[in-house]
């Protein structure tokens, strides 16, 4: 195959590679920002990869590295037809280079999926194929760059100049038609999204109990509970339902529902919870949140802030740390992933019990709960 031929087709192969990839980051990035509901092929996967600790590196949203990544590698390609340096570095170069460093990010991201969160995000997935192709294209354009620039004889130097405008202008083509479909497509998930109104509404055990949310106890049936700390039905349960999971009679699963509409402190008590689960502390938080309940439930915001950040001094936290998480981005995602779980579900009120994957209607005293959870087992 002719040199400039092969090297032509490469150079789209990295373009296409790096329009899906900027597609699926910023596809992500929206739910990300919005909070919106989307759509994931692995079914609960993306919402609990989104709400793990490694969504948000230095609070920034992982979608919008990727993107930046994406775009750059669409620069990079189209661009280096010009043959300059950039900073002493041939432009072909600098694309295989950050293609190479996208890829291991991408392998370091999909191995903690696999082996840490335990839950594969599907446009993550889309996201480091993008990238391996992009590399495998990256150095291919960086090897037939070389050899075609070793080809042309000085004579043949304005000709090639000729061949690169005309490269060119089809790579802005590609890129114009490849940019429209992907933003179609985007729309297009974005749209089923919120037609879908969240996140499966299946009441299975998986779907229901993250593997990233608190656990208490070590019995056979699973008791999900959505919860708000400031609802006085849950502070009223909470010892209850600890009591059963602490005994070995069932595993307690606690999820986020705060019911902003009615309770002022809702949200900021569930990410001080929250918070506090980033060192260990959940269900210490948990306890002294309810045990506290009224002391708390009618202060201001700023009040309420300093409120719970004393009380995590006193259960031993470290106060900074908690702070920090207290006011981040990844730490609020987390509650909005149990708020949509808990919509999708088409809950309205706290508590809400699921025992062995099913609602519980029953009277909220440990004889029914238990004779619940027997009958579950």
């Amino acid at each position: 195959m002719d040199r400039s031929v092969a090297s032509a087709r490469w150079r789209s192969a990295a373009l296409l590679a790096a329009i899906v990839g900027a597609a699926a980051s910023g596809y992500l990035l929206v739910e990300y920002v919005t909070g919106q509901a989307g759509v994931c092929l692995t079914g609960s996967g993306c919402d609990l990869v989104r709400a793990s600790v490694y969504a948000y590196p230095l609070g920034v949203p992982m979608p919008m590295i990727g993107l930046a990544f994406y775009l750059t590698a669409i620069w990079l390609t189209i661009w280096g037809l010009d043959a300059r340096p950039l900073m002493r570095v041939p432009p072909e170069v600098a694309l295989a280079g950050i293609a190479a460093a996208g890829a291991i990010a991408s392998m370091v991201l999909t191995w903690l999926e696999a082996f840490v969160i335990k839950a594969f995000c599907s446009w993550c997935v889309v996201q480091s194929a993008a990238s391996v192709a992009l590399l495998l294209a990256g150095v291919m354009v960086m090897r037939t760059h070389g050899e075609l620039m070793q080809g042309h004889s000085s004579r043949t130097r304005q000709k090639a100049a000729r061949a690169r405008e005309i490269e060119r202008s089809s790579l802005l083509r590609t890129a114009r038609a490849g940019g429209l479909v992907a933003a179609g497509a985007v729309a297009a998930l974005l749209a089923v999204g919120a037609a879908s109104g969240g996140p499966s509404s299946s009441a299975d055990p998986f779907s229901l109990a993250p593997a990233g949310s608190p656990r208490l106890g070590s019995g056979s049936v699973e008791v999900v509970e959505f919860a708000d700390f400031q609802c006085p039905g849950c502070a009223a349960l909470a010892p209850i339902i600890a009591n059963l999971a602490s005994s070995g009679e069932m595993t307690l699963v606690s999820r986020y529902f705060p019911l902003d509409s009615i309770h002022a402190n809702a949200d900021r008590s569930a990410r001080a919870a929250a918070a506090a689960d980033q060192q260990g502390f959940f269900w210490e938080m948990s306890a002294a949140l309810y045990a506290r309940q009224n002391a708390w439930k009618d202060l201001s915001g700023a009040d309420g802030d300093a409120y719970f950040m004393t009380l995590a001094g006193e259960l031993g936290l470290d106060t900074a740390k908690w702070q920090t998480a207290y006011e981040s981005a990844q730490t609020e995602a987390m509650v909005n992933v149990d708020r949509q779980a808990a919509d999708s579900l088409g809950l309205t009120s706290t508590p809400t019990l699921f025992i062995g994957g099913a609602v519980y209607t029953g009277p909220l005293t440990a004889d029914g709960i238990r004779a619940a959870i027997t009958a579950a087992s």
